[in-house]
């Protein structure tokens, strides 16, 4: 049966491919959520913002703004630049955002980056949706513990037109 949770791979190309696979694939081939503007096109103060967010806060050693996929089966996929912001790695970000939740080898007040694309769309901010306030998610990183608070002490460092320009910045993604 093509539906059978222990059968995978369907040979019958009556029945086609199992909800699981067909739903793999649809995942698979999503593009990437597209910024609102390019690098040229983009306003001064989200370009000023691009620059803050990678050379002065910082916030680029956890949120990348891109990563190259490696060798896929899939040509379409190979050695394609994804502008996820996220360098996909756990980190230690201390008690404020811990939600006591251990999965895997992750303890409870460690998380993987999340990608930052398509944040201009989102309306909750964090992994658990504590805030609908794009500065208190920033400011939210900082506590004991966490790796982010070099960071945060930078972004914290910006007058309020910097970081203004930084958040323009991330609205646009």
């Amino acid at each position: 049966i093509p539906e059978d949770t222990t059968n995978f791979d369907v040979t019958s190309t009556v029945a086609g491919p199992s909800d699981i696979v067909a739903f793999a694939n649809f995942m698979r081939f999503l593009d990437q959520p597209a910024p609102s503007c390019t690098r040229t096109s983009c306003t001064q103060s989200i370009q000023n913002g691009r620059n803050l967010f990678i050379n002065v806060a910082k916030c680029s050693v956890c949120h990348t703004p891109s990563l190259e996929t490696g060798n896929s089966y899939v040509a379409a996929l190979s050695n394609v630049q994804a502008n996820l912001f996220s360098d996909l790695l756990l980190h230690h970000m201390g008690p404020g955002l811990a939600d006591g939740v251990s999965q895997g080898a992750a303890g409870p007040d460690q998380f993987r980056s999340a990608p930052l694309w398509g944040l201009g769309q989102r309306l909750f901010f964090l992994h658990d949706g504590r805030t609908s306030d794009l500065l208190q998610a920033i400011e939210d990183h900082a506590s004991p513990g966490s790796e982010a608070n070099a960071v945060i002490r930078n972004f914290n460092g910006l007058t309020e037109s910097q970081k203004q320009d930084l958040l323009n910045f991330l609205r646009s993604l």
